[in-house]
């Protein structure tokens, strides 16, 4: 294999014979390895020598006109740039500013290239995918999530983007791999033209890579949508008509620790209260009869408590009835609304997951074996006992909201004792930061009192004497089965101390609250596994169904020890929670 830049000398000598690089990285890899090492002899006139020498003195070749001037990226200019940034970047102070500038460019085409590996395998691993058998195809995107770190989400995004490029835009696709473009230039192309016909997709491939290179981004993003607009006046619309059906209300937390709701920076205890009525009024909306999924009746519940007004008049009028009996305002319990609070280190609360349960499994993830949708009931808060009190920086987890900072993390519990339905539990956790016990209180108890100012309330000690709550130990290690309970769907009990040692989805990468997952067997009940804490793990909905599928396996060594194994061959292997004291 000839390597990258072969001929591109730059000093007007003759260009280097591919023949005598064939070889590829590992031979210049050993070679430079060899000169570093000062035990390279080459013969006289050897190209070789004359590349190592130039790797030697690899800080000629930024200056302007030197021969790293416009080289391709590949293992010589890969060489040249370590060779003049030296190790640790050492080599950088030596430099001249024309030398920094052009060691920057060249550093930028090599990571052009890199994203363009890394997007080529990607693709064609998908392509294979979805050549291959439908098992290891449903669920590819999360054996590629747990190499790269991904979401299975964001991994399926990845695959989707990886597989486009490669058959819409071949031309714009090639540049990234010639170093002329950045990955966010071929971003911009893909997002503008995802809209057009192949056909028109072909034409704005080959125009906008050819002007690509050199345009500023937001150049680039102005030139491309004018160029869509001119191929396709009609994509305009289009785009508008289809980012409707995507339109969402969410709550989500502020990187200043507060929280968002559409508007961005307000109390994270008011959001997560308001988010609760949006839940509840959609839920009311779609008991009253109300078309559409969950997510777009959560955009019509926000839109009605924005102007004061109630879509299920309108349904009312149109049917002739009333809505007394449409649902509850308030949220209560049977309309599956509602907050827990898992007191210090705790984890507390069932809740079921959304979707169809996955074919013959029992029904633990959603209550009474209902297989409709059902929705998480709690708003699960875990909080170190120290943090409550005010002698502990540590910050809270808020189940689908992050981490909360110990204000806001005081606030939200403030705010959860005024509802009647709070409830707390415990748990204790080893030194290395595990779950050691737990215990759900009975009834509803006030927080100690924080160190700070505030109304006088129990110390910590009084606090949780006040709980009466009985501690059951959390297994690690060998099981003895203790604990191991008949039948397929395990207590509350059993399920909050599962959920206390595993407070997520249990798969790679997932990030599910645990309250919101399956509590899975990881040897099929059917097939002899037991409802005890040495089978059961917490899995969302998505990976309880990868765990089934064809070429995916699981075992669980020891309480809480979870290894995967994908249809590649490659193994993953997930660990129980260490929670932050």
């Amino acid at each position: 294999m000839p390597l990258s830049g072969a001929g591109n000398r730059g000093d007007g000598r003759r260009p280097w014979p591919e023949d005598e690089w064939d070889g590829g990285e590992e031979a210049l890899d050993a070679l430079v390895a060899q000169v570093d090492a000062g035990r390279y002899d080459a013969p006289p006139e050897d190209p070789i020598e004359e590349l190592l020498g130039w790797i030697a003195d690899a800080a000629a070749g930024f200056a302007p006109g030197g021969m790293a001037e416009g080289m391709g990226p590949g293992p010589v200019l890969a060489a040249l740039v370590y060779g003049a940034a030296g190790e640790d970047g050492k080599g950088l102070a030596a430099l001249t500013g024309d030398q920094l500038l052009g060691l920057a460019a060249a550093a930028r085409r090599l990571e052009s290239r890199a994203a363009w590996t890394q997007l080529a395998a990607v693709a064609e691993f998908a392509a294979r995918r979805a050549a291959g058998p439908p098992g290891p195809a449903q669920f590819a995107a999360d054996e590629l999530a747990a190499e790269l770190g991904l979401t299975w989400q964001a991994a399926a995004d990845q695959m989707a983007y990886a597989s486009a490029l490669a058959v819409r835009l071949p031309r714009t696709f090639a540049a990234l791999a010639a170093g002329k473009i950045h990955p966010v230039h071929l971003h911009i192309i893909e997002d503008e033209t995802r809209v057009l016909s192949d056909a028109d997709a072909a034409q704005a491939d080959q125009e906008l890579a050819q002007a690509a290179p050199g345009m500023t981004w937001g150049q680039l993003r102005y030139a491309a949508h004018r160029l869509v607009l001119r191929l396709d006046p009609d994509s305009a619309r289009r785009r508008k008509e289809a980012a409707r059906n995507d339109a969402h209300v969410r709550p989500f937390r502020e990187q200043s620790g507060n929280g968002g709701m559409i508007g961005r920076e307000l109390p994270a205890d008011e959001v997560l209260a308001s988010w609760q009525h949006v839940e509840q009024r959609a839920l009311d909306l779609r008991a009253a009869g109300m078309a559409g999924s969950l997510r777009e009746l959560r955009v019509r519940a926000w839109l009605d408590l924005l102007q004061e007004r109630d879509s299920r008049s309108t349904l009312a009028a149109q049917s002739g009835a009333g809505f007394a009996d449409a649902g509850p305002e308030d949220g209560s319990p049977d309309a599956g609304s509602g907050q827990g609070v898992s007191g210090p280190s705790g984890s507390g609360g069932d809740s079921g997951p959304s979707g169809s349960r996955p074919a013959g499994t029992c029904p633990h993830g959603a209550a009474g074996g209902n297989t409709s949708p059902s929705l998480a009931a709690l708003v699960t808060i875990t909080v170190p006992l120290g943090t409550v009190v005010g002698h502990s920086a540590a910050p809270a987890d808020v189940a689908g909201f992050g981490l909360a900072d110990p204000d806001t993390a005081r606030d939200l519990l403030a705010a959860a004792i005024r509802d009647s339905r709070t409830r707390w539990c415990v748990t204790a956790l080893h030194p290395d930061g595990t779950a050691a016990a737990h215990g759900c209180a009975a009834g509803r108890h006030h927080p100690p009192a924080p160190g700070g100012p505030g109304p006088p309330g129990p110390g910590a000690a009084e606090f949780l004497a006040g709980l009466k709550i009985r501690l059951r130990p959390v297994i690690r290690g060998p099981c003895d089965h203790g604990q191991a309970e008949d039948g397929c769907r395990p207590s509350r009990a059993l399920a909050h101390l599962v959920r206390a040692r595993t407070a997520r989805c249990a798969a790679p990468g997932c990030s599910r609250p645990a309250g919101r997952c399956d509590l899975d067997h990881t040897t099929a009940w059917e097939n002899g596994g037991r409802t005890c804490q040495c089978d059961l793990a917490p899995l969302c909905r998505h990976h309880h169904r990868c765990k089934q599928a064809e070429g995916w396996s699981l075992q669980q060594p020891e309480p809480g020890v979870l290894v995967w194994r994908t249809p590649a061959g490659r193994t993953h292997i997930t660990t129980p929670t260490v929670y932050d004291v």
